[in-house]
């Protein structure tokens, strides 16, 4: 079986890690790949948005299924562009399913069609309008979110009127985001303890592939701007065995079950981005893929066959799928450039990888060959992944074996694996 993997980032190298394991694959391609996916896969040099080379690829290899990883080339139509035109299986919701994500308002009004617990929200698309409701609004801190795709950096809370008056001018009026944030959505702050949850549907079932708790923020202690995410952890900490039914049995069936009603067809990965209220879990947000840098720690502790799982989703299967994880903890802490997510250079040497441990992962988020040598080409440059008995011990020696990575203005939150954060 071949299978090719869309994407060029530290979620791409793991999924092409993962399914390079599976004694069903004969071989695997990463499209376009960085020199991470290169030890498991071929790159090939292609767009992850061009579906007129990506479908004439397809076609000459003879590839059986095709896995995207990015939010984009889902949310372009890839799965409908590419089985019309080939034989492959896309790994993938169809395009009328992707507003998951891509619409943060079409996602609420889902969520509250179909009684899915969530913050109390209203939708904008005037600066006027929204400008008034905020210096009105009585109680703060509250959330704005742009309403379109942002990678994962569109999310701003504001503290006072004068606050949020400002966010709504940078998304709204100077277009921060693009067309992404001509339209706003304006919610209530909710308090409580962020996880996410993963899982692969069919459209009918669901099974649960893994959780995992990510930092989003840019420094220690949960402080600076908003980033694509600057380490992760799995599983999650604070979950109980309750917890996951409730979790289970009061978010992740309810919009299974909506899809359904509302004959939404879908099928692929369904990322839940969740907190943990006073009330129980609420839903902050849907993505339609997994999640960067999550895929990074729940990939490895999941004992099954990704492809396998993968397959039993094609063949409406999977009540006949065993999920099995690995005990052990993962940790994943990410070494990017200085000044991200802001501005930052490119080009810095990498060096020292060769002095890593053999039992700690290295997955490649932004880097490239250049010469012979490998640099830096992202804001995420590399994402150095263990797994351990618990969280104390694998924080303790992630962080010295960090310490033999090298170059110029690297930097890393070294607070990822902190069970502070859990706490109260």
């Amino acid at each position: 079986m071949k299978i090719a993997v869309i994407g060029k980032g530290g979620r791409e190298d793991a999924i092409v890690h993962k399914i390079s394991l599976s004694r069903m694959v004969e071989k695997v391609f990463a499209i376009p790949g960085n020199p991470g996916t290169s030890r498991y896969a071929t790159n090939i040099p292609l767009k992850v948005d061009d579906f007129v080379a990506l479908n004439k690829f397809v076609q000459q290899e003879d590839v059986d299924i095709v896995v995207p990883g990015p939010e984009l080339p889902i949310s372009r139509g890839i799965k409908d562009c590419l089985e019309r035109e080939s034989k492959t299986f896309v790994f993938a919701p169809p395009v009328e399913s992707a507003f998951l994500e891509a619409s943060k308002i079409q996602a609420k009004e889902f969520m509250k069609r179909n009684c899915i617990p969530t913050a109390d929200f209203m939708t904008f698309d005037g600066f006027d309008s929204a400008v008034s409701y905020v210096k009105e609004r009585k109680t703060y801190p509250l959330v704005i979110k742009a309403d379109g795709l942002a990678e994962g950096k569109g999310v701003s809370i504001a503290q006072t009127p004068a606050e949020a008056v400002s966010i709504l001018y940078e998304y709204m009026v100077e277009l921060k985001f693009g067309e992404s944030s001509k339209r706003v959505l304006i919610e209530d702050f909710l308090s409580g303890i962020e996880y996410s949850v993963f899982v692969v549907t069919d459209g009918e079932e669901a099974i649960w592939i893994g959780d995992a708790s990510d930092y989003k923020r840019a420094y220690d202690g949960d402080k600076g701007p908003n980033t694509g995410g600057m380490g992760s952890i799995s599983p999650v900490p604070f979950l109980t065995p309750d917890m996951r039914s409730i979790t289970l049995d009061t978010v992740i069936k309810p919009t299974i079950e909506g899809l359904k009603r509302e004959r939404i067809p879908y099928l692929g990965f369904v990322y839940f981005g969740l907190i943990w209220t006073s009330k129980g879990p609420k839903v902050l947000e849907y993505n339609i893929r997994l999640g960067d840098p999550e895929a990074q720690v729940i990939l490895p502790r999941l004992k099954s066959d990704l492809v396998e799982i993968i397959i039993a989703a094609r063949e409406h299967n999977l009540s006949t799928i065993k999920v099995e994880f690995d005990e052990r903890v993962a940790v994943c802490v990410v070494l990017a450039s200085g000044g991200y997510p802001v501005s930052y250079e490119k080009g810095k040497l990498i060096r020292g990888l060769e002095n890593v441990s053999s039992d700690v992962i290295v997955y490649h988020a932004g880097t490239i060959e250049r010469d012979g040598q490998l640099v830096t080409d992202g804001g995420r440059v590399l994402n150095v992944v263990l797994l351990g008995k618990d969280f104390p011990s694998v924080t303790e020696r992630i962080y010295r074996e960090i310490e033999k990575i090298h170059f110029d203005n690297l930097f890393y939150r070294s607070d990822i694996g902190s069970l502070d954060r859990f706490k109260g």
